[in-house]
């Protein structure tokens, strides 16, 4: 859903920016893009609509589910939930939420995105030179939106969510990540084969038949 969602908003936003290139007020989406991955052509993005990119990244959320729900588990063992106290003045603050959010924050989010990014990239590439042009192009943008935004929404799930709804809690909030998710890795994934359209072109241009 997520990355239908996202090629939805950018089959819209470059249709608008295609048939208006010039309107003040209309900012496209691509200008969101680090500047190393915005394309130089706005007006040439392609905006058929990819199935094997959707198949893709369902199959990946698709197997990454119960890593997830399993990781939701071992936190609440690792952190229990402390008895509640009947008598008023012996009730302390609750750090419990606190502790799963940071552990998740700096154990689960830097490894969920390492493996996204390792997996999209041998998945669209199958060579390691592809993972390793995901890492460079879009892995530390992706680190610091999710700062932006998951201690917060992992905070509120930790504590005021039930176990067993945590992971639907965190899924329907996931709906938007993943959208922005897709949207990151398509724009490194065009911005790799400009690349080497480049080079393919420079090489050519350098040893004429």
């Amino acid at each position: 859903m997520g990355d239908g969602l996202a090629q939805g908003i950018q089959y819209y936003d470059t249709r608008q920016f295609q048939q208006q290139p010039h309107t003040a007020l209309h900012h496209p989406v691509h200008e969101h893009l680090p500047p190393n991955l915005q394309p130089a052509c706005p007006q040439q993005i392609d905006t058929s609509y990819d199935w094997l990119r959707t198949l893709r990244f369902a199959s990946y959320n698709f197997c990454v589910a119960p890593i997830a729900g399993s990781w939701y588990i071992l936190l609440d063992r690792l952190f229990p939930s402390p008895s509640v106290s009947s008598h008023p003045s012996r009730r302390a603050i609750n750090w419990v939420p606190f502790k799963r959010m940071v552990v998740d924050q700096v154990v689960f989010s830097p490894a969920g995105l390492a493996l996204f990014f390792s997996v999209m990239g041998y998945l669209e590439t199958k060579s390691l030179k592809g993972i390793k042009e995901k890492f460079q192009d879009a892995y530390a943008t992706a680190l610091v939106a999710n700062y932006k935004v998951w201690p917060l929404v992992q905070w509120i799930n930790f504590a005021f969510v039930p176990l067993a709804f945590r992971l639907p809690f965190v899924n329907s909030i996931g709906i938007l990540w993943n959208a922005y998710l897709s949207w990151l890795n398509n724009a490194s994934k065009q911005h790799e084969e400009r690349r080497q359209r480049d080079i393919n072109h420079e090489a050519k241009s350098m040893h004429p038949l």
